[in-house]
């Protein structure tokens, strides 16, 4: 692969959110010929609105808005043959993403992740209560996102519009020429076979073993509320302890931790099965669409 002397990405992970982005994300970063930011999500290219409501301000404060300092989060690169950013939300604005893409990287390699939308539309929901940024049960939230997308409330927000892929995969492979599509389920069934898969399209070594054994941003209902905000959010038990902690404790240990404890902590509710009945009617005909477009079977998204 070439390696991009201004050290900007040559690959990126577009999505869609709640599709294993997040543990691709610490999988391919043990990867010694792979570089990606500290910085999770970096989400420079997709310009997104200035949101409104709940949560808006911390999002913005988490994005990189502009070239130099995202070219700041590539300065720690060294001799790594692949470099990466994996950003859920180039998918989703994917008009943007693809025009900015072009102008600043060219021609980079996209990997796109796709799980069954309405699975998708519920971990999304949990993942929101879970973070303590969503009141409402999934039947009323789905029933608010008409007006928090008129209200221009963030768009994590929109469990539903999210998943019609369709329009953003095609978007993707008829204006770039190197994206790779992968399902979820094949990630779910066999991570290695996955990760292999992908290490081949990068162009690095495939016979590299990462350790897997951690599940990240793993969705759920708090089963003690009290002690998951304790974990999850800033508090000054964590500010005190922070300092000590970051002595002894390397920064990875202390995410692997965090999300082991974090997922024993979460009891995952099941969806309604009329509102499974309506989501599924809602995509169906996108998911047609898509399963056409990209060749692959995706009937058991149907039932």
């Amino acid at each position: 692969m070439e390696n991009m002397g201004n050290k900007l990405p040559n690959f990126l992970i577009v999505g869609a959110a709640k599709s294993g982005t997040t543990p691709l994300y610490y999988y391919l970063k043990q990867h010694p010929d792979i570089f990606i930011p500290e910085m999770k999500e970096c989400r420079f290219f997709s310009e997104m609105p200035v949101f409104q409501g709940p949560q808006s301000e911390i999002y913005r404060k988490r994005s990189t808005l502009d070239l130099d300092a995202y070219k700041l989060l590539f300065a720690p690169l060294t001799s790594e043959k692949a470099i990466g950013d994996v950003s859920p939300d180039y998918l989703y604005f994917y008009q943007n993403s693809i025009k900015n893409i072009k102008k600043i990287i060219g021609e980079p390699k996209i990997i796109i992740t796709l799980r069954n939308p309405v699975d998708r539309a519920f971990s999304n929901y949990l993942h929101l209560v879970r973070g303590g940024w969503e009141p409402k049960t999934f039947e009323e939230a789905l029933k608010s996102e008409k007006s928090r997308k008129a209200a221009n409330e963030l768009w994590v927000r929109y469990y539903t519009d999210i998943g019609f892929y369709y329009e953003q995969v095609r978007a993707y492979k008829e204006n770039l020429k190197n994206v790779k599509v992968y399902i979820y389920d094949d990630f779910k069934e066999d991570n290695m076979v996955v990760l292999k898969d992908i290490f081949s399209y990068l162009e690095v070594d495939n016979s590299f073993v990462p350790d897997i054994g951690t599940r990240y941003n793993v969705s759920g209902v708090p089963k003690n509320r009290f002690i998951h905000s304790l974990l999850a959010k800033s508090n000054i038990i964590k500010t005190l302890l922070k300092p000590l902690v970051s002595l002894v404790i390397s920064k990875e240990q202390r995410i692997k931790t965090i999300e082991t404890l974090g997922s024993k902590l979460l009891t995952k509710p099941h969806m309604k099965p009329e509102t499974r009945e309506y989501l599924i009617d809602l995509y169906r005909e996108d998911i047609l669409k898509l399963q056409d477009y990209i060749k692959r079977d995706l009937n058991h998204w149907l039932k």
